[in-house]
């Protein structure tokens, strides 16, 4: 595109970057022609909106409790930390530890891990039309840890790079476990979503998830896609169900040919694709929640699916450790690795959505 202007920053064109506030948080939103990426930098660096502008459609679920800064009272302090009652949706990072809170090291570290609560600091690395990248970067307090992520938008594309960093600044070993937490909802989710995997990974309900609106009784394995459910019928674990349906389920899926998925709304005509490296993010938990919970904080109210990229099973530090399923880094050492978010409309091929 043809500059009229002797600078480049404040544009209403090309890539672009806006930093401001909601609901006393500090937001970044990074923009081009297709996406538009909303971070929640004052609150785990969360993307809170991964919005597809040819459609005008938000492929990331938005809870019922909504985006707030962490200054409310709860009634009293949870045993299991804070995420719950902060939890406004969209997609986190998780780190050190996720699932169950846990005792990291002496260290009490609560539900899904001390990275997606904390505020990130944000440094602009690139902003011209053409490309714009910033650098994330947060050090983590009750286990010692440097995060960084670049995030990247170019002019023309429909994805989101994710280029992440973590180092150990411990004078030892330290062990850990990193996830990816994004949840999808409505208008992208409804029963017409199918998950797309390459292969016939391994499928697990753990015993740990049966409860609720489930419908499986015990610990059930078995291969891609298809499980057999507590009524003796076989149970396509692909797809989404719809809301009316009032199901919950988790499950994990291991031994994948490629580090990949894809979301595909076939009412909609449009996708969401996932790649990453799966000798790091070796699991996919997918956690169907389709209003079938109805105790806290769900209470029947939420239809949400998510498919996320997890290091270690099982969702438990202490139990992932036992199983020599966490990650390790020696003292001063990283690790570094790329995801990448995509959106697309079907029957088109990457690079022309």
């Amino acid at each position: 595109m043809e500059r009229k202007e002797p600078y480049i920053h404040t544009r209403n064109y090309g890539c672009r970057l806006r930093r401001y506030r909601q609901s006393g948080i500090e937001m970044l939103s990074m923009e081009n022609k297709k996406l538009k990426v909303v971070l929640a930098l004052g609150k785990g660096a969360d993307i809170m909106e991964f919005l597809y502008k040819p459609m005008d459609i938000d492929c990331m679920w938005h809870s019922f409790n909504e985006l707030k800064d962490g200054s409310h009272m709860p009634t009293v302090a949870a045993t299991g930390g804070s995420f719950l009652d902060s939890y406004a949706g969209g997609w986190q990072e998780l780190c050190p530890t996720y699932g169950a809170n846990t005792l990291y090291h002496g260290g009490e570290i609560g539900i899904h891990g001390e990275a997606c609560l904390y505020p990130w600091n944000c440094e602009i690395v690139e902003d011209v039309p053409e490309r714009i990248e910033v650098k994330l970067t947060l050090r983590l307090i009750r286990s010692p840890f440097l995060l960084e992520k670049r995030a990247v938008l170019e002019e023309n594309g429909a994805v989101l790079r994710l280029k992440q960093k973590i180092t150990n600044l411990s004078s030892v070993m330290q062990d850990f476990m990193w996830g990816h937490h994004p949840a999808f909802g409505y208008p992208f989710l409804d029963e017409s979503v199918r998950i797309r995997i390459d292969g016939t990974p391994d499928l697990v309900v753990p015993a740990s998830t049966i409860a609720h609106h489930c419908p499986f009784d015990r610990e059930t394995r078995g291969k891609w896609p298809m499980l057999l459910a507590k009524d003796g019928k076989s149970l396509d674990m692909s797809r989404a169900y719809a809301p009316e349906e009032r199901l919950y389920m988790e499950y994990c899926i291991s031994g994948l040919k490629e580090g990949a998925y894809e979301l595909i709304n076939e009412n909609l005509g449009l996708g969401f694709r996932m790649r990453f490296d799966k000798e790091i993010f070796r699991h996919l938990w997918v956690w169907g929640l389709y209003r079938g919970i109805e105790v806290y904080p769900w209470y029947g109210r939420s239809y949400v699916l998510a498919v996320e990229p997890w290091s270690s099973m099982p969702g438990n530090y202490e139990s992932a450790r036992r199983a020599g399923e966490v990650l390790m880094l020696e003292p001063g050492a990283s690790m570094e690795t790329e995801v990448f978010a995509e959106a697309f409309q079907t029957g088109m091929t990457a690079g022309d959505c």
